[in-house]
């Protein structure tokens, strides 16, 4: 059998280019109980050039050591899986998993610090397989029971065991609607945080996406 070469980056980017279901980017979504909380979690994670990890009691981190998630999936469908977040926490009053707003980074950047595609498996079953300091990759995913499903492959969940420390240049930044993009600038002039503007590779509006 025919070994597939290697692909040079410019190839590597000609295809994601061309493709509407996969991302050159990564993003990482902020949580608030309300809009309002869900931004100012994002104004303090720009404020420290720091994303904290979360663990098995801030969020749904299998193991020990902490780790800072992302979805690797395309605006559209980051669009659509919060109109999904937000119909699963009105009908069950769940707990808040992430909202409208946050960060996006290049996929090579958060590889090369260590980031890494889930493990979509059997919880059990992978904590037999993976040592102890690696079960922060584990999303537990179980089709048995098709009264109990449990799949959450539609994020394409990526992970960076540990915090993600970073530079505005770094990033692109993620806001839920046209007020909160007027709230940002506006935060950014009367801060004197211009430094921020000028070196952002951009900010996404998603009600752009949504409607």
């Amino acid at each position: 059998m025919e070994r597939v070469t290697d692909m040079e980056f410019d190839e590597w980017r000609e295809r994601y280019k061309n493709r509407n279901d996969i991302s050159s980017r990564l993003t990482h979504l902020t949580k608030g109980a309300t809009s309002e909380e869900a931004f100012q979690t994002l104004l303090k994670i720009l404020e420290m050039k720091k994303i904290i990890g979360s663990t098995t009691e801030t969020g749904f981190v299998i193991g020990d050591r902490p780790a800072t998630c992302f979805q690797e999936a395309p605006l559209n469908a980051i669009a659509e899986n919060l109109q999904y977040e937000k119909k699963l926490r009105d009908k069950l009053n769940g707990k808040v998993r992430y909202s409208a707003f946050g960060l996006r980074f290049n996929k090579i950047w958060i590889y090369k610090r260590g980031g890494r595609p889930v493990i979509y498996e059997e919880k059990d079953l992978m904590k037999d397989l993976l040592p102890e300091d690696e079960h922060w990759r584990i999303v537990n995913y179980n089709l048995k029971d098709v009264q109990h499903i449990i799949d959450w492959t539609h994020e394409r969940e990526w992970r960076v065991p540990g915090d993600v420390d970073f530079e505005y240049k770094d990033i692109e930044i993620l806001l839920s609607s046209n007020k909160y993009y007027k709230k940002f600038i506006e935060y950014c002039v009367q801060n004197k945080k211009l430094d921020m503007l000028q070196e952002i590779n951009g900010i996404v509006v998603l009600n752009t996406i949504y409607f």
